[in-house]
């Protein structure tokens, strides 16, 4: 039997892309989430309400128009848990939780990724959030 380590290179320069989605999303810069996501992209998830979202990249370049709100960047806690890769598929997972006046919640990214003409690419994001009772 033989193992081998999955290409460190890779997983490097996928975390590249997740970054750029998340510093794009959260600072709300459309030209960062344009060059992390594929351009037919779909965002796809269930709030805490159980309302079903469907987005696409025009709904994010809109959205980046506004400012983004300093007390949700201050108060976000944003970790990549796990990157996934085969070949030139993968598959990351992002957590986010927040802090605001009324609530506490957490919300869950699963990013699908593919390698398309040499740059990994992000081409869906399913997505579901809950709140979390304050302690």
């Amino acid at each position: 039997m033989v193992f081998k380590m999955k290409n460190s290179s890779e997983i490097r320069t996928i975390e590249k892309t997740v970054n750029l989605y998340i510093e794009g999303l959260y600072e709300r810069k459309f030209n960062l989430l344009k060059e992390a996501f594929w351009d037919k992209a779909r965002n796809v998830g269930i709030t805490p309400q159980n309302e079903f979202w469907f987005k696409t990249m025009d709904f994010w370049e809109e959205k980046c128009k506004s400012p983004p709100d300093q007390e949700f960047m201050k108060k976000a806690e944003i970790i990549i848990e796990s990157i996934d890769v085969w070949h030139n598929s993968a598959m990351a997972k992002v957590k986010l939780v927040v802090t605001h006046k009324e609530r506490i919640y957490e919300c869950m990214d699963y990013l699908s990724i593919l390698k398309i003409d040499s740059k990994w690419k992000i081409i869906n994001k399913t997505w579901s959030s809950r709140n979390i009772l304050k302690e």
